[in-house]
């Protein structure tokens, strides 16, 4: 078997390998960020809105501190919304895949080029073939893959490698500077695309110049100067101008001394992490070191310091250049989540840019290392071990995507993994409010109060809880905390207004979700509460406003288009209805139109439309059950009983209707 037969094979069974271990992924549910940036994001609803995405930061996510400027990202989901016909998590993990292969196939020749560029051996591509493999089966790449907003991650690495490819490979793009295209979409998904700019010059002292990191004195400036000049121009004319877009958007940080003296440490963690991948959290329980003495500080730092004396001094030999580089990228990819504080103090999808330099690097020391010891080796015994391997790190990975499941896997595993994280414990808590658990949800909820005793959104979810409970002065106590623990939290106001409108206290409601508007104008749910307030507070003049910019944000909306006609006309949305109904074609209709009458306490009205759907459709059991819900409200059990008796025989086992049967009878019976 020749070696390019042997290579084909190898990337055959690779893909099948890679889609095998994913097989179990593409129902995950959306998860964490997933919330604000998918799911209540209503610009992805609409091909129309992608020109805005590049207009208008706010369109990225319904959380204004969370506004981030990556249209490109916002184009895929708009593009994977409308595919699957609203949010289906199949086509939104199946673009995120396409994206994740794609880069893989661009690794191979990136790595390829790099160590053609040092080794004659005829090995390289079967070498560079194992690191892609071994970096795509790998189980932290779950952290990414399955978290559909991480796409960012990885459209950016993908642009961040396609660019060094397109550099590496074609003369053109380099004289013309065509490499730097792929560089600028990248960084429209995720802004650290732009830590290109280092890498390339790494990359051209390295293998265009072919000198150490040390021979100051030998390298050709000029060349240097004009890789280096239009990738720096590029990476910080972007940095400004994301900076510029995103005015509302916070780091979510506190202290920046504390956040990076703990960093380095995070290093040691995510390089262990690459051997042993045992401890995935989907969101960890680390905090931040308080002094630069601490002893896992100080180990960060001489780890760190470790890394970047062995880029210096590898860069002196030719073979061991592509390790030096691949410790340079690791390291780069990691300045801008190591720079910026953000609120939690590592994330291991955060690696899935950094592994690819570490990955090259690795496979390619242990190659080196062990060299002619592989000699000596069997080619079956060898393949056989690798192929374990790569194996092993599958099924971790085909484990992992099952914790990515629903929202009670995932936050089970977190609470599990990072005991201390109040967020953490709040959520697995949801999981057991949601399903009616209400004291398990009640002990986790307390748990998480231990340790983030500030926690807004705790505080409403708590607030929540208590008033399923019955607790309702320590529901609103709940909420009042939330607001006031909250930086312009929506939500919390939106939360509050449900309780107060529940509990007829109808303006207050409707004050706090102008309140909650005014933070997210685009959040749905709050226009859909506010609208029947003002129209049941007779504030038509109000409602007129609210529903006219409704229809601004989703045009046709029926809910603000009914309403507004209403505001309009000053009847009712059954007045209106009655008067279209001489228009009505279909039995459905009428059946509606009798519903409404129901619900309005008309019930002769129900009648009189329930049975111009029979006249329509004679067999209609869901119309002889709206007669039989009238007669039984006018008292008229024996005529109720005869309609059911009806939708009974059309309909054998009609929950519904045998209720209302039993109902009619047992006061006949009186």
């Amino acid at each position: 078997m020749t070696d390019r037969i042997k290579l084909i094979l190898f990337s055959l069974l690779l893909f099948a390998g890679i889609v095998f271990t994913y097989s179990n992924h593409w129902h995950n549910d959306f998860h964490f960020d997933d919330s604000h940036a998918v799911q209540n994001n209503i610009y992805i609803q609409s091909l129309k809105n992608i020109p805005l995405f590049f207009q208008d930061v706010s369109t990225f996510s319904s959380l204004p501190r969370n506004a981030s400027y990556r249209p490109i990202v916002s184009t895929t989901l708009a593009v994977d919304y409308y595919m699957g016909k609203g949010l289906n998590p199949v086509y939104f993990h199946l673009s995120t895949f396409i994206f994740f292969l794609l880069q893989g196939v661009l690794m191979f020749f990136f790595f390829l080029k790099m160590l053609d560029a040092v080794s004659s051996n005829t090995s390289n591509k079967f070498i560079s073939m194992f690191a892609v493999a071994l970096y795509m089966l790998h189980p932290t790449m779950a952290e990414t893959i399955n978290y559909i907003i991480a796409r960012s991650d990885s459209l950016s690495t993908m642009f961040v490698v396609m660019g060094f490819v397109v550099y590496q490979y074609s003369e053109t793009a380099r004289k013309f500077y065509l490499y730097l295209i792929p560089i600028l979409i990248g960084s429209l998904a995720k802004p650290t695309a732009i830590m290109f700019a280092p890498m390339i010059m790494v990359y051209h002292i390295l293998f265009d110049q072919k000198k150490s990191l040390f021979d100051f004195a030998k390298m050709k400036w000029k060349n240097l100067f004009l890789i280096a000049l239009p990738s720096l121009l590029l990476a910080l004319g972007i940095y400004f101008y994301i900076k510029h877009k995103e005015v509302s958007w916070v780091s979510g940080g506190y202290s920046f001394f504390r956040y990076f003296i703990t960093q380095p440490f995070i290093f040691v963690h995510y390089v262990s992490q690459f051997f042993l991948p045992t401890k995935l959290s989907a969101d960890t329980d680390w905090g931040t070191f308080e002094a630069i003495t601490e002893p896992k500080a100080l180990i960060g730092f001489i780890f760190l310091a470790g890394l970047i004396f062995a880029v210096f001094y590898l860069s002196k030999f030719q073979k061991w250049r592509p390790v030096s580089f691949g410790i340079a990228f690791f390291l780069l990819a990691l300045v801008p989540t190591t720079l910026v504080p953000l609120a939690e103090v590592m994330n291991d999808h955060r690696v899935f840019y950094p592994y690819v330099g570490l990955v090259i690097a690795l496979v390619w020391a242990l190659y080196l290392l062990l060299e002619d010891y592989l000699k000596q080796v069997a080619t079956p015994v060898l393949t056989a071990a690798l192929v374990l391997l790569l194996c092993g790190y599958a099924y971790g990975t085909h484990q992992r995507n099952k914790v990515w499941l629903s929202e009670e896997t995932l936050w089970k595993d977190v609470s599990v993994k990072s005991p201390k994280n109040g967020r953490g414990l709040m959520n697995y808590g949801l999981v057991f409010m949601g399903r009616g658990s209400y004291d398990t949800a009640d002990y986790y909820f307390t748990r998480a109060l231990e340790y983030c005793p500030r926690y807004s959104l705790l505080h409403v979810n708590l607030a929540v809880l208590k008033n399923a409970m019955g607790d309702k002065v320590s529901a609103e106590n709940y909420f009042k905390n939330g607001i006031t623990f909250s930086t312009g939290e929506a939500g919390n106001y939106y939360f509050y207004a449900r309780f107060l409108k529940d509990n007829g206290r109808k303006d207050e409601a409707i004050d706090n979700l102008y309140k909650c508007l005014r933070i997210v104008d685009a959040r749905m749910d709050a226009r859909y509460m506010l609208i029947p307030l003002l129209y049941q507070q007779k504030r038509l003049e109000e409602l007129k406003t609210v529903c006219t910019r409704t229809l601004e944000l989703v045009p046709g909306d029926a809910t603000a288009s009914t309403y507004l006609q209403m505001a309009n006309s000053g009847k009712s949305q059954l007045q209106i209805e009655a008067e279209a109904s001489v228009n009505y074609k279909t039995p459905e209709q009428f059946l509606n139109l009798s519903l409404m009458y129901y619900n309005a306490a008309d019930y002769e009205g129900c009648i009189a439309a329930a049975q111009k759907a029979i006249a329509l459709k004679s067999d209609y059991a869901e119309a002889y059950n709206n007669i039989c819900s009238a007669y039984n409200s006018l008292n008229k059990f024996a005529e109720g009983a005869k309609a059911c008796e009806a939708a009974l025989r059309i309909k054998p086992g009609y929950a519904l209707a045998q209720g209302n049967l039993n109902w009619a009878k047992s006061n006949l019976l009186k």
